[in-house]
């Protein structure tokens, strides 16, 4: 399963030079990243509630490619690549009509929310 958005670079997005600041790339793929769980009935809130469980950022290996400044259209792709018993690995890209500027790899680690250790997926979990 695949998540796909497009953002419009805000003023807000940009350095002084009026290029996107790289640490911005990691908020977009947060999003994606969240917006593709919610695609899949996972409900990030109602899993940390019920079954004691939240996740973590546990690596991210951005490769920047070429800039996106103000005003461009970004379109941002987010699908799972890998799991394990405790992880969840997401490759995700930013694009700009095509063009790859940025891509991800993005691990997110399963942990008790008691403890904060990591603990395995449910089964099922992501099946979406």
């Amino acid at each position: 399963m695949k998540h796909v958005f497009t953002h419009r670079v805000i003023y807000q997005d940009t350095d002084a030079e009026g290029v996107v600041y790289y640490a911005n790339y990691l908020g977009y793929f947060e999003r994606g990243r969240t917006e593709l769980l919610r695609q899949m009935k996972i409900n990030l809130k109602q899993v940390k509630e019920k079954l004691g469980i939240v996740f973590a950022v546990n690596r991210v290996e951005c490769d920047y490619k070429a800039p996106a400044v103000y005003d461009d259209e970004l379109t941002i792709t987010t699908e799972i690549a890998e799991t394990t018993p405790v992880r969840i690995i997401f490759q995700q890209e930013a694009l700009k009509g095509g063009q790859l500027l940025v891509s991800a790899k993005t691990t997110l680690c399963a942990l008790n929310v008691s403890n904060f250790k990591p603990t395995r997926l449910p089964k099922g979990l992501l099946a979406g």
